[in-house]
């Protein structure tokens, strides 16, 4: 039942986050501009008019009603037949990257937890915390410049890094996801698991003889997993203010792209003219990112309910 509260929570939320969206999206672009002599451009002033900041929502608005939709760019074509398919083409990055961030950074977790007594343990913690304390985007133009080099030298074979049309060009995007949300869910992985090795479970399973990695999987683990999952919203909103770097760096044609010139659309001005940003376009994009991070946490919430032992689920309550 608390998990069924917890979901209803995150849709209100989801709906308040969409609505403040909106509400700065469609801020008045009204600016003052002081002109010299031959008409040259001095100086320039936002002004800010609330009753105009409302009318441009209630616009919006009534033309998604006229509309029912987002309506025509041009006639004959939606900017449902513009957003979608950028859309679709990042949400084939984004899926794997949440799955496989979890899967290797909880694996790696493991590895740091077991490594950590051994004197190897600079490979498990050691390369842990470079790659957190490293930012990604060194490692992303590290990759390509090294990508490119090995090619140019004939040490490997070519590799499409930039665009959207090849195979090899989603796969390097992924990786490229992954670096840093691996490495931070494989630290939250590791402390979780040694806060529940020193337990008094874990030390009664030890003394009827169950074997050490039995009891990693099948009781540290299991116990360990609410916390890790409750990390997901942050790994989700990881992945995709990384996808902004990676789509911008590999000339990837994705949803991230997509919102990046709609906005940027608005970010230039002539005299005596007001540019806006393309405000249906950018309301789609917000539409698309904000519905993977409330999918992304309900779906945390069902992992969690199944993996949190009964007892816990009642103290939550």
């Amino acid at each position: 039942m608390v998990y069924l509260k917890k979901a209803v929570e995150q849709f209100l939320l989801w709906i308040i986050c969409v609505f403040l969206f909106i509400a700065i999206l469609f801020l008045p672009n009204t600016t003052k501009y002081e002109v010299g002599k031959g008409g040259q451009f001095e100086s320039a002033s936002y002004v800010y008019d609330v009753d105009k900041h409302i009318a441009n929502i209630k616009g919006f608005f009534q033309y998604i009603k006229e509309n029912q939709g987002l309506g025509e760019i041009i006639p004959g074509q939606s900017y449902s037949e513009k957003i979608l398919p950028k859309a679709w083409k990042s949400l084939l990055l984004i899926v794997p990257a949440l799955i496989l961030a979890f899967i290797f950074g909880v694996l790696k977790g493991i590895f740091d937890f077991r490594m950590q007594k051994r004197r190897l343990n600079f490979l498990g913690n050691g390369t842990t915390w470079l790659f957190i304390s490293m930012p990604d985007l060194f490692f992303i133009i590290i990759t390509q410049i090294g990508l490119m080099y090995l090619y140019e030298k004939g040490l490997f074979f070519h590799v499409a890094l930039y665009g959207s049309d090849n195979l090899e060009t989603y796969v390097v995007c992924i990786l490229f996801l992954l670096i840093y949300p691996v490495f931070y869910l494989a630290n939250i992985t590791n402390v979780s698991l040694r806060e529940q090795e020193g337990n008094d479970y874990i030390r009664t399973a030890r003394s009827k003889g169950t074997s050490g990695t039995k009891i990693l999987f099948l009781h540290i683990l299991k116990n360990s997993l609410p916390k890790i999952l409750a990390h997901a919203n942050t790994i989700t909103l990881y992945v995709l203010s990384n996808l902004f770097i990676v789509e911008k760096l590999t000339d990837f044609k994705g949803a991230a792209s997509g919102l990046f010139q709609a906005v940027f659309s608005g970010t230039g001005f002539n005299i005596g003219l007001e540019i806006g940003m393309d405000g249906v376009s950018a309301f789609g994009y917000t539409i698309f990112f904000t519905s993977i991070i409330l999918v992304s946490n309900l779906v945390a919430q069902i992992f969690r309910s199944i993996v949190t032992p009964a007892s816990q689920e009642m103290n939550h309550e």
